[in-house]
């Protein structure tokens, strides 16, 4: 595997293990609970097209959110085969959660580059940019 690929992958792993230890979600929940904060009200659907995940997965990690109350669903109104998920504020106060803790374990990373590590977060953000 490709360098960075491999990298993205461990980082992933990581954040992901780091986020279920904390506070009890893993980031690919953490992923639909940010398209969701963007607006109201989501389909299932919409949130897998925009993750580039299956409408199964994300059905699956939705109803696991449902459980614990970081999300709600209602049939659509338009189209009763959709299911609308819409972020409750126990939903939201964990993604601000999770949101803080990724952002201090990428601060913890970097800091033990010292200045290869804001040399290095310098170069994924503008990659970031490049890749859209």
């Amino acid at each position: 595997m490709p360098p960075l690929h491999h990298l993205v992958s461990l980082l992933q792993q990581r954040a992901d293990e780091i986020l279920h230890r904390q506070i009890g979600i893993g980031l690919g929940q953490v992923r639909i609970l940010a398209v969701l904060h963007s607006t109201t009200a989501h389909s299932q659907r919409a949130i897998a097209k925009k993750l580039r995940q299956t409408e199964a997965n994300v059905s699956r990690q939705v109803r696991h959110m449902r459980g614990r109350g970081l999300v709600s669903i209602r049939r659509n109104n338009k189209d009763a085969r959709q299911r609308d998920v819409t972020l409750t504020v126990h939903g939201e106060r964990e993604l601000q959660a999770a949101q803080q803790l990724l952002h201090d374990h990428q601060k913890e990373l970097l800091q033990t580059l010292g200045a290869k590590g804001r040399s290095f977060k310098s170069a994924a953000e503008s990659l970031l940019r490049t890749l859209g």
